[in-house]
């Protein structure tokens, strides 16, 4: 079997390019993969599957078309972009991409892979002639070097850990941590890539004057060991097609503050979570009731019980496993 992938993203740029690395690194195993974004490229390389990662790029169209022309299955992986707040930014160039070529891509290919029920939900609201649609979850990648352990400093350590864009909502955390009077005997912890500059200098501006807001940088290598020295990750983000850190949190030993509209309910009922209305009340009220659970959240049973709910859920060994099957599927039909 011959993979050809291609993506709307450059390679190293948050959740997509650790998705495609890791299927990459696993399909090599087994299969000719050729990732690239030169149509030249796929020609010569004759594949047997192109599998698209994103949408919106016009180069896609192309690359479907050639695909369709030289008998090739298409499978396609929208990651979250065809979902309500995603489509509501540079909505007009959306709008005329999705009615130019986007939908007929997602309308004529073999195979659509979303990552999540939500994110299946999303799309069908938008496109709803498509023809086969399947759930295949995000992998976590942990370090092998890694080894949960015990938390023994007495106050509690809060991060936000993403990319830093309008989506992510961090701004609304910000101002939330800068206007509790209880909020202030904690220090708030930001971690993630600057996506959107303009949005980031809004933060920066309360990050100057809050002494308990610290921007550490970006986080992208031993995660799980630089997120361990935490206790608890916030992630207020409106909507998420998967939420890979939030289960990178997770694997790290930390318990979650997510926003409820990410409908995250089995980390709830598990234990790990605490979703909630992103209002003053709600966080100062959640934070309370950690604070209760302190012992538990800084314990080594509760991290290694995160690690192995991740591990045992979440295995990107497992879960590219589900990718051939699919490839398989199609390529028999």
């Amino acid at each position: 079997m011959k993979i050809f992938i291609i993506s709307s993203e450059n390679r190293n740029k948050f959740g997509i390019s650790k998705v495609i690395n890791q299927l990459k690194k696993r399909f090599t195993r087994f299969n000719k993969v050729r990732y690239s974004n030169n149509p030249i490229n796929f020609i010569l390389f004759k594949p047997d599957i192109l599998h698209i990662h994103g949408c919106w790029k016009i180069r896609f169209i192309l690359f479907f078309l050639l695909a369709k022309t030289m008998g090739v299955k298409v499978v396609i992986s929208p990651h979250g972009m065809m979902d309500q707040n995603s489509l509501n930014q540079k909505k007009i160039k959306k709008k005329l991409a999705l009615f130019l070529y986007q939908k007929f891509i997602f309308k004529n290919s073999d195979l659509i892979i979303v990552n999540s029920k939500l994110e299946k939900k999303n799309l069908l609201n938008q496109i709803s002639e498509i023809r086969r649609i399947r759930i295949i979850y995000h992998g976590v990648v942990i370090d092998r070097n890694f080894f949960p352990k015990k938390n023994i400093e007495k106050s509690l350590k809060f991060v936000f850990f993403s990319k830093i864009h309008e989506t992510k909502n961090l701004l609304t955390l910000v101002k939330l941590w800068e206007k509790s009077i209880f909020l202030k005997k904690f220090y708030l912890y930001i971690l993630g890539e600057i996506d959107d500059e303009m949005y980031f200098s809004k933060i920066s501006k309360l990050i100057k004057r809050n002494k308990n807001i610290k921007y550490l940088g970006s986080l992208n290598k031993q995660i799980q060991k630089r997120l361990s020295k935490y206790d608890v990750f916030i992630h207020p983000s409106k909507s998420e097609n998967f939420g890979l850190v939030i289960y990178e949190a997770l694997s790290s030993g930390l318990f979650l503050i997510l926003n409820k509209s990410l409908k995250k309910n089995s980390l709830k009922l598990n234990s790990f979570a605490a979703n909630i209305e992103f209002n003053l009340g709600s966080l100062n009220n959640s934070i309370k009731k950690i604070l209760k659970n302190k012992k538990r959240i800084k314990s080594l049973s509760y991290k290694k019980q995160s690690l192995s709910y991740v591990r045992t859920n979440f295995n990107w060994d497992t879960i590219f496993k589900y990718y051939l099957n699919e490839y398989s599927i199609i390529i028999k039909k």
